[in-house]
């Protein structure tokens, strides 16, 4: 059922009031009470909440999805998988939080043999989750499920650039969750930076690399550790041996969808030249399929999300278009009022060009002819890390030698944007594209420090090989030879390593169980 009472949040166009910026320290301290109370450690508290914020995604659907449509006019499917994604990590979540939670046991040794030493999964305090407007939903409940899952209190603070989802989420997130344990604050820049001089235990970002660095910055201040979900220049390798067609669906599909505004979308293609003449045409034919002739009558086909995005692009488009050995494949239409811009498609892009100079995040694609591997591998690795690397090849060799030579977030192989939805891989960049990872269980180690505990006994037993360590015992040769032995690891042996390389322990099992069915009928058999 629709709440009409909310009608006018989403179909108001007027941003919703920032947060008093004399109130954000106030609330970070309301937030540090509760969790000093314990509440949140509670795992029959965070189930609640798991399960009411996985209800507030499946029953409300209609609505998330409405203000998915003003914001980005984000088409049925794009906005569903959006939402499913959410409901999908509070479900994975709570199917394994008994586990995840649990404390586990650390390795016994002969002086560890009756200590009752674990790791426990404690929550880091009070969090703060910052997160941007192109997946406005997912990127701000996706790691709140997490930090939830994890027994932390949260501050939440939406993109105000999305400003209908924003005033959804300020609407509804103190009606569904747990308002003291969970709180959410609106603003821009000002209300930004308040924010960031606050002392948190976490903070969650998910931006561009700019502000990412002023975040980073902010806590540095504190020693507060962060998480940083970035971009970059996310490369595209198209081998000889390519399936064309395949490979020409799948690239139109990873790169329009949302209209390119995806963090681990393509940004650019290198392409051997071998392909080319079979891969250009095939991206058209692919194009008109998904998205017609004409894009901007196209249903499917979302929006930039606002002018000054919309501008930005254009100058780039324009830019890149003046040049004369721009090939254009299709695209160059635009409507600066309308936010639309048709897909821009150009081959013979060179690495200097303006499409190359930064993240594009937008509907604009750039094709670079290369020889072979080596000289994408070339281009790839003199560029800061990306958050995804793609390589379309059947030869696994090739694949193999891309991925030993590159370094970004993630691989993927045929195929874009799926480990998003893959809920016990992690999600994450390195270097320039991130730093940090969540998604399942990754996502609950982000935001749970892992506190050591040793606990010893007094008894006299334990009492007695405790000696060994008190001066002036200690020093005796028995008394060094002992505890080394005894707690310290050795170097392994040629063997070993030889062993532990070459024969798999399932053989072993597998020869020792079938010694052992032997040896019992053999047994019996002399019984009888």
């Amino acid at each position: 059922m629709r709440d009409s009472s909310f009608k006018t949040l989403v179909d108001g166009a007027i941003s919703p009031r920032p947060t008093p910026l004399a109130e954000i320290p106030t609330i970070v301290e309301a937030l540090n009470g509760t969790f000093r109370s314990n509440k949140t450690k509670s795992l029959s508290w965070r189930r609640d909440q798991l399960s009411k914020l996985y209800d507030f995604v499946t029953k409300q659907e209609e609505l998330l999805q409405e203000a998915l449509w003003k914001d980005l006019r984000k088409d049925p499917a794009t906005a569903k998988s959006e939402l499913m994604t959410i409901a999908s990590e509070a479900a994975y979540a709570l199917d394994r939080l008994n586990t995840w939670a649990k404390p586990v046991a650390a390795k016994r040794t002969l002086f560890t043999i009756i200590d009752n030493n674990k790791i426990l999964m404690s929550p880091k305090g009070v969090v703060c989750i910052i997160s941007t407007w192109n997946y406005p939903f997912l990127l701000l409940l996706g790691p709140l499920v997490a930090a939830i899952a994890a027994g932390n209190c949260v501050l939440l603070k939406p993109s105000e650039v999305a400003t209908h989802t924003e005033a959804l989420l300020l609407d509804w997130i103190p009606k569904v969750l747990d308002n003291d344990a969970i709180k959410i604050i609106s603003g821009s820049v000002k209300e930004a930076t308040c924010l960031l001089e606050q002392k948190f235990d976490h903070i969650f970002f998910t931006g561009n690399e700019s502000v990412g660095k002023v975040v980073m910055a902010a806590a540095a201040k504190h020693l507060c550790p962060v998480t940083l979900e970035l971009g970059g220049k996310s490369p595209v390798y198209i081998d000889k041996d390519a399936n064309v067609s395949v490979t020409a669906h799948r690239l139109i599909w990873g790169k329009f969808y949302n209209n390119g505004q995806t963090c681990i979308a393509p940004d650019y293609v290198l392409a051997h030249k071998c392909v080319l003449p079979q891969l250009l045409p095939a991206l058209k034919k692919a194009l008109e399929e998904m998205y017609t002739i004409n894009t901007r009558d196209s249903v499917e086909y979302a929006r930039i999300i606002n002018h000054s995005h919309a501008t930005r692009l254009i100058t780039v488009l324009e830019r890149q278009r003046a040049l004369l050995h721009s090939e254009i494949v299709t695209g160059g239409d635009y409507d600066r009022d309308d936010k639309f811009i048709a897909p821009f498609i150009v081959c013979n892009v060179r690495p200097t060009d303006p499409l190359m100079e930064d993240e594009i995040f937008g509907p604009l694609l750039g094709i670079i002819p290369v020889e072979d591997e080596d000289e994408a591998l070339q281009i790839i690795t003199s560029r800061p890390h990306p958050l995804s690397m793609f390589i379309f090849s059947n030869n696994k060799r090739l694949i193999q030698k891309m991925i030993d030579n590159s370094q970004s977030g993630s691989v993927l192989v045929n195929d874009f944007l799926v480990n998003m939805i893959i809920n016990d891989v992690p999600f994450g960049g390195v270097g320039a594209s991130g730093m940090g990872a969540y998604h399942g269980k990754h996502g609950f180690l982000t935001f749970s420090h892992q506190r050591t505990m040793v606990w010893r006994g007094t008894d006299p037993f334990t009492e007695f090989f405790h000696g060994f360590v008190y001066p002036p015992f200690a020093n005796h040769p028995f008394a060094l030879s002992f505890v080394n032995y005894f707690t310290t690891h050795r170097r392994p042996s040629n063997f070993k390593v030889f062993f532990d390389k070459y024969v798999p322990v399932k053989l072993v099992l597998l020869v020792a169980g079938i010694a052992l069915v032997f040896e019992i009928g053999r047994r019996v058999g002399v019984g009888l």
